[in-house]
Formats: C-alpha cells, sequence, structure tokens
C-alpha cells in the first residue's frame, strides 16, 4: 500500500493493522481478539494472527523513497482444526475459537474495511487516536514482560509504538523485540 505518512512512521501501521485485524474478527468470527506488543492478535492467550511490515526506504525506479509501497502481511488462522503438538498451546484459529469456520473473503472485506479506516485516522489525525483503540484491545498492558532481556510491567505505548515497561520505579522504553511473560509461558 501507498501511505502519505512520512517513511519514519509507517511502522505505526502495524497497530492500525493490528486493530483492523481484532475488530474484523470480533465482527465476522465473534472471538475476543487482544493485541500483544509488538505485532500478534490473540484469542484465549493464544496467537490466531501475526503482522509484518516491510517498507522500502530507497526509491524503486523513477518513484521518490517517501512514495515508495509499505507491504503489509497479515496472516489469520482461519479453519486449522488442530496444530501440531508443539504449537497447540501457542496457536488458535477461528473454527478452534467458535465451532464454525467464517468465510475467508467475508473475514478479508471486513478486516480491510477496517484497516481503511484506522490507517486513514493514522494519516490524518496521527497515532493518538490508533494508539488509544490498541490500548483498549492490548493484552501485553498490565502484565510482567520480559524483552529481550528487560523486564518489567507493561504500562503502555509511547508516541512512536514503543512499549513503556515499568521497573523499579523507572520507565523504560522498548522500541524492537518479542514480549513474553515472565514466567516464559507465552510467546
Amino acid at each position: 500500500m501507498r501511505s502519505s505518512l512520512p517513511l519514519a512512521r509507517r511502522p505505526l501501521l502495524s497497530f492500525a493493522a493490528a486493530v483492523a485485524v481484532a475488530e474484523a474478527l470480533a465482527e465476522v468470527a465473534r472471538v475476543d481478539a487482544r493485541l500483544k506488543w509488538p505485532n500478534d492478535v490473540l484469542v484465549a492467550d493464544r496467537k490466531v494472527a501475526g503482522i509484518l511490515l516491510e517498507s522500502r526506504s530507497a526509491a524503486t525506479g523513477s518513484e521518490p523513497a517517501g512514495l515508495a509501497p509499505t507491504i503489509i502481511g497479515i496472516g489469520v488462522n482461519v479453519t486449522q482444526s488442530r496444530f501440531d503438538p508443539e504449537l497447540a498451546g501457542l496457536a488458535t484459529s477461528v473454527v478452534l475459537e467458535n465451532g464454525r469456520s467464517v468465510p475467508r473473503d467475508e473475514l478479508l472485506d471486513v478486516l480491510l474495511d477496517h484497516f481503511d479506516r484506522w490507517r486513514a485516522r493514522l494519516e490524518k489525525e496521527g497515532f493518538a487516536p490508533v494508539r488509544e483503540r490498541w490500548l483498549v484491545l492490548a493484552d501485553t498492558i498490565g502484565r510482567e514482560v520480559r524483552v529481550d532481556g528487560q523486564m518489567g510491567l507493561a504500562v503502555g505505548l509511547d508516541e512512536d509504538g514503543a512499549l513503556l515497561l515499568r521497573d523499579a520505579g523507572r520507565t523504560h522504553r522498548v522500541v524492537a523485540g518479542t514480549a513474553t511473560s515472565r514466567g516464559g509461558d507465552r510467546d
């Protein structure tokens, strides 16, 4: 997709995409999807979807770098009825959570509608409304987590999407990594 966001702000599209996925899953599949920082969507503490972004910083051909597309990959487990034993406690699907399949095309259409609305708000109003909605849907916030060696209570998102961890009265910014609970039972 192409965005009017400056290249440095385009990683925030992952938060808009996460909100869109959670809202689409609630609307179409009737599941309570929650968001795990930075880019996972959970149902019942198991991963049902993931989001990856790739932005090109250099111009391609005659296209200016600022107009280069951002590739947004969204994977949603829709019809899997079982997972291998090593994933069974970590992953889930729409079918496993609500007992019925949902039409993929319908889920995609609703997801894209939600994403278009959140992307437009991000481009016009900035990160604040996306961050506010993300925090409402967040599973990570309020949990003791470890991210690449830093541990603490996840207390919020900074204006650039960094996870805010509080430990020993200090707040740390974490800009990348994978959040796991202190006990290591969640990836």
